[in-house]
């Protein structure tokens, strides 16, 4: 199985009829989509710094850049409609799609408007995003979404913002062991490596090839173990996205058994599929 871990619905996946396409021609079976932005089809090139800064954490360097761009747009407001479009592509692609909840500050309750939308969505996971707000890992919106979270056995996939954000959710992962994470981009790799952390609550997301070296994937699998590696393309943010991840996973110098946990089988595990 192929579960496409990280993707918004925009671009490629803007609708129920593409997706369905793209998962056939690129023989995926399922994709975890999160909003995007609102009714667009475009699909960007990015050029390949992982490539020239093969052992940095790029996203650090174009997370300020991204940060900027959503303030002066103000694209944040548009996630909650991003969310209940979401779950239309889920109704209309007979299982192919997997809702991830984006949640934002906009949500006054987010305890009591994550369990209204579970009972009327039954989405597999929260998504949360430090470019798009300004909230600390040590802020109660932060808390209470991830005690609501492993409070439901429901993981959590987290867009991080810099290495403070970094030594903060190791410090909370640590007194959480239950609560399942997945940290997007291998933001903040090093980090964790050097702090010695690792649980069996604890995820990283591969996307994407433009912004995540294959050195620093194969530490993550050294470090943390295959079964800790989840999947993703990012798309719609890279050219022909899903197709170059896939055949990165396969050209590994792994086992197929570890390229299969990777690909699919560790989220399956994780989502209860």
């Amino acid at each position: 199985m192929i579960i496409d871990g990280h993707a918004h619905a925009c671009g490629d996946f803007l609708t129920s009829k593409n997706i369905i396409r793209i998962l056939d021609k690129t023989g995926v079976d399922k994709v975890i989509l999160v909003p995007g932005e609102l009714n667009s089809t475009k699909t960007y090139s990015l050029p390949n710094l992982a490539q020239l800064l093969p052992s940095k954490n790029v996203v650090k360097i174009t997370n300020s850049l991204t940060k900027l761009v959503i303030k002066l747009t103000g694209a944040v407001k548009q996630i909650p409609k991003g969310n209940e479009f979401v779950y239309d592509l889920v109704e209309q692609t007979q299982g192919r799609v997997i809702q991830f909840i984006w949640l934002t500050q906009q949500v006054e309750n987010p305890k009591e408007y994550l369990r209204e939308k579970l009972s009327e969505w039954n989405f597999k996971g929260i998504k949360l995003h430090q470019c798009w707000e300004n909230y600390s890992i040590e802020s109660d919106f932060f808390k209470n979404v991830a005690e609501w979270a492993e409070e439901n056995d429901i993981p959590l996939f987290i867009h991080l913002f810099s290495d403070t954000d970094v030594e903060l959710i190791i410090n909370y992962k640590r007194t959480h062991q239950n609560f399942k994470l997945i940290v997007a981009h291998l933001f903040g790799l090093e980090l964790f490596i050097k702090a010695d952390y690792k649980d069996d609550n604890l995820y990283f997301d591969t996307s994407t090839v433009q912004v995540v070296s294959t050195k620093r994937l194969i530490d993550a699998i050294n470090f943390f173990g295959a079964d800790k590696v989840t999947f993703g393309t990012d798309t719609p943010y890279g050219k022909d996205n899903l197709q170059k991840n896939i055949d990165r996973i396969r050209c590994l110098d792994i086992p197929k058994s570890e390229k299969e946990m990777i690909l699919g089988e560790n989220l399956k595990r994780l989502l209860k599929m």
